[in-house]
């Protein structure tokens, strides 16, 4: 400010304020076997403020799954914990505060099955669609085997701000084992052969027995 209008500055104020930065990452961690033929299916998300004020945020995530997979149960924990929903959309936190520098984790596993046997009640189509970029970068889409989306709000005005995803895979083995040939060789003794062949979603492995 010029107080006597001279041209030069006589008194020199300032102020400075810091804005939030708020990021989101969904990785895809394990599908590990679990008892009765089901699957434990872990990702993680982490929400993290590398900006220089607090912030909030609201937090969602949705399971898109070959349709062959079942959702059996699910849930999350970490900064926040609670029950996942077997179908549709989640939401793990509504207007969450989160400090400046600040990170949020949280951990979310279901409890899946996989049914490709020609009736089967999940009601899919009995074949089973792998992810296109198996892992957390993108390129996988929802339907393709264990696609996971989480989205992020940063300003909770109700629209997704951030949206990452991932995708996992889970085998399918089936074994069948079928009688080839008994050849005699000679004093009375055969040469017995079997096959057993070990069928997954990948392609087939033959062992001769």
């Amino acid at each position: 400010m010029d107080v006597n209008g001279d041209g030069n500055a006589d008194i020199t104020d300032d102020a400075c304020g810091d804005l939030p930065n708020l990021n989101m990452v969904k990785n895809f961690v394990s599908a590990v076997p679990d008892a009765n033929g089901t699957y434990k299916v872990t990702y993680t998300i982490t929400v993290s403020n590398n900006g220089g004020a607090s912030g909030a945020y609201t937090l969602k995530d949705t399971p898109s799954f070959d349709n062959d997979v079942t959702i059996n149960s699910g849930s999350y924990s970490g900064q926040a914990s609670g029950s996942m929903n077997t179908t549709g959309t989640t939401t793990l936190a509504t207007n969450a505060a989160i400090a400046a520098g600040a990170t949020h984790t949280y951990t979310v596993p279901f409890n899946v099955s996989l049914n490709l046997a020609p009736g089967s009640p999940d009601g899919g189509d009995n074949i089973y669609t792998a992810c296109a970029v198996s892992g957390n970068g993108p390129g996988s889409n929802p339907g393709q085997g264990l696609y996971n989306r989480a989205t992020l709000d940063t300003d909770n005005d109700g629209d997704t701000d951030i949206t990452d995803d991932a995708c996992g895979d889970l085998p399918n083995l089936n074994m069948v084992k079928n009688f080839v040939s008994a050849v005699p060789v000679g004093n009375g003794t055969y040469n017995v052969t079997y096959t057993i062949v070990v069928a997954t979603t990948v392609p087939l492995r033959a062992l001769t027995a």
